[in-house]
């Protein structure tokens, strides 16, 4: 029995036609998949991303901290937190941290003479010549904060936005012998004898993202 060419032309199409409808199918699936986790990924939180140089050291009047900011991404002091983490040669680990000050109206502290900051006083954790302030501060020169002159509040971990060529410092004499919180960025800082690397991390509070992991030497 013979078969009609337009029979054998008919059976060849059938598939090729299908397997067309299937991959036209796919692709409208896969761009509606792409284009849904595409407004799920716009709408989620992201971390800064920004390059930092950090250094530690000893040299000077009294242990040091500084973090500079490099380039990248502005760093909003508010929604991160610093912590640092070293060991010394008996494996026992120092472990601290610096976050931006609980605004609290019913709990205030004078940070300068008749002037009143309306922050927890648990939340803050050093001075400057008697008045409560929460570091690491922005450095200005010429300026400190809670010294009575120039910007204040504004130097305050956690209300200034760090920018490309900010630097951030935090200084071990300026920590209070006893204090009610004893909050310092480098824990047991005293202890330091020049030997130690200290990991230094800041943690984005919004992602729980670490966006700066760095371990440094510490410089005499």
């Amino acid at each position: 029995m013979s078969v009609s060419k337009k029979t054998l032309s008919e059976h060849a199409v059938s598939p090729v036609v299908g397997v067309m409808l299937m991959l036209v199918v796919t692709i409208i699936i896969a761009a509606v998949v792409s284009a849904f986790a595409g407004g799920m990924a716009t709408g989620k939180e992201k971390a800064p991303q920004a390059s930092l140089e950090t250094h530690i050291s000893l040299a000077g009047y009294s242990p040091e901290l500084s973090i500079k900011h490099m380039g990248g991404d502005p760093i909003n002091t508010k929604d991160v937190k610093i912590v640092t983490t070293w060991a010394n040669d008996t494996g026992i680990y120092h472990v601290g941290s610096t976050v931006a000050p609980t605004y609290n109206v019913s709990e205030t502290t004078p940070y300068h003479g008749s002037l009143i900051a309306n922050y927890s006083i648990s939340t803050l954790n050093t001075n400057y010549y008697g008045s409560i302030y929460n570091e690491p501060y922005r450095v200005i020169p010429g300026d400190n904060p809670a010294d009575g002159s120039g910007e204040e509040t504004s130097l305050w971990f956690g209300n200034y936005v760090m920018h490309a060529g900010d630097v951030i410092k935090t200084q071990g004499n300026l920590d209070p012998a006893n204090t009610v919180t004893d909050m310092k960025v480098i824990k047991d800082v005293e202890l330091l004898t020049g030997n130690e690397i200290v990991n230094v991390k800041l943690i984005d509070l919004k992602t729980g993202t670490t966006i700066y992991d760095k371990n440094v030497n510490v410089e005499v």
